[in-house]
């Protein structure tokens, strides 16, 4: 059935942005960037909200409470039911549903079929989803009961996939606790530079002119908290990979630029052997001294004394922020004692055991949701 026989589609306006007197009023007034930030089912409250004034003045359409909220360009798909009468800006096409359909049973039927909703795009600057594409689009419509029990599974279902990321979540925060409280108790704080058991090197660069095919790592593989070894490319390069330019198991990279200041100088350990893969001119090379054991110096350097330090020896040209061998050695780092260093080891790897037990079942379980999601608009539940 078409979906425009069934529900409202509303669009949204903006009230001119430099008026004052339009701004901070009583009306909630929502965006795409605050669902996309929300990542919830319900919508509460708004960001900024309107005066009486900005709302007479753009034709912004208030939704009732229990409409379902889409996003219609940057992105398109975004969806969200509301719990208070809200207007929203222009980058929705939302739905007030008829007594034919439930918003919970249209929110999970929409947020099933965003690949869908995305192909519908239209534009040469931007994709954006028309109203008339909204009303057209044909959604089964079981009867009311039907629609509630469907809504109602995909919602425990739903519930189970956020608990279970919320554990995984609360579990990484409890032993990064209990490693900083050991780190914080160090007395004992050297500079990078006596911490390493050989120099510090930078890695490679392809080479246009190049005539030798190898593998390097791209920054990917060291700036999301954890090694990933799947992060490389193949490149040309001027001559065969040198043997301290490799990332062996055990090394420790920083990386060296970024356009994001925060990502700058964040450091892995090398936790496997790759054959023959390299890291990039992008990076820092080196390995640390038997003074300090690789888990307790890579919490140190995300400690906030270090990422501090970090902040302030960073350079910054054409956007991007860089540090080099000679900033980072003369990097501060608490040096716990040997014991405290056995329990951060200890911890490390009881996190990183319990990270991958807690990932793998959040992968089936977002399995199991996304063919409930197949099932329940197949008549197949």
């Amino acid at each position: 059935m078409p979906l425009g026989e069934v529900a409202r589609v509303v669009s949204g306006a903006t009230p001119k942005t430099g008026v004052p007197e339009y701004w901070g009023g009583p009306i909630p007034w929502a965006t795409p960037a605050e669902l996309s930030r929300l990542g919830s089912s319900r919508i509460h409250a708004t960001e900024r909200t309107l005066t009486e004034a900005g709302f007479s003045s753009s034709g912004v359409n208030i939704l009732p409470v229990g409409s379902v909220l889409l996003s219609s360009r940057a992105p398109i798909g975004l969806v969200a039911i509301n719990t208070v009468p809200m207007g929203t800006n222009q980058g929705f096409k939302s739905l007030v549903p008829s007594d034919r359909v439930l918003a919970p049973f249209l929110y999970w039927w929409l947020k099933s079929h965003t690949a869908l909703l995305q192909s519908k795009g239209r534009g040469a600057t931007f994709l954006e989803l028309s109203k008339a594409e909204v009303e057209r689009l044909q959604i089964p419509l079981p009867p009311l009961p039907e629609q509630r029990r469907i809504a109602a599974i995909l919602d425990e279902a739903a519930a189970l996939r956020s608990t279970w990321g919320e554990t995984r979540e609360s579990a990484r925060r409890a032993i990064s606790s209990r490693i900083s409280a050991l780190l914080s108790k160090s007395t004992d704080i050297k500079p990078l530079a006596q911490l390493l058991a050989e120099p510090m090197r930078n890695g490679i660069s392809p080479s246009r002119g190049g005539r030798y095919e190898g593998e390097v790592l791209t920054l990917s593989a060291i700036t999301r908290g954890a090694f990933d070894p799947r992060q490389r490319k193949s490149d040309l390069f001027a001559a065969p990979h040198a043997a301290d330019k490799l990332a062996i198991e055990g090394l420790h990279l920083i990386c060296r630029g970024n356009g994001n200041a925060e990502l700058v100088g964040a450091m892995v350990a090398v936790t496997e052997q790759l054959d023959g893969v390299a890291f990039p001119d992008t990076m820092i090379g080196f390995r640390p001294s038997s003074e300090i054991n690789s888990p307790t110096l890579v919490a140190a350097w995300r400690h906030p004394t270090v990422r501090d330090q970090l902040r302030r020896a960073a350079r910054t040209t054409n956007g991007t922020y860089k540090v080099n061998q000679q900033s980072l050695s003369s990097i501060m780092v608490p040096v716990p004692r040997r014991e405290d260093q056995e329990q951060i080891a200890a911890l490390d790897a009881e996190r990183t055991k319990l990270d991958s037990q807690l990932a793998q079942g959040l992968v089936s379980l977002d399995e199991l949701f996304a063919s409930l999601q197949h099932r329940a608009f197949r008549g197949e539940l």
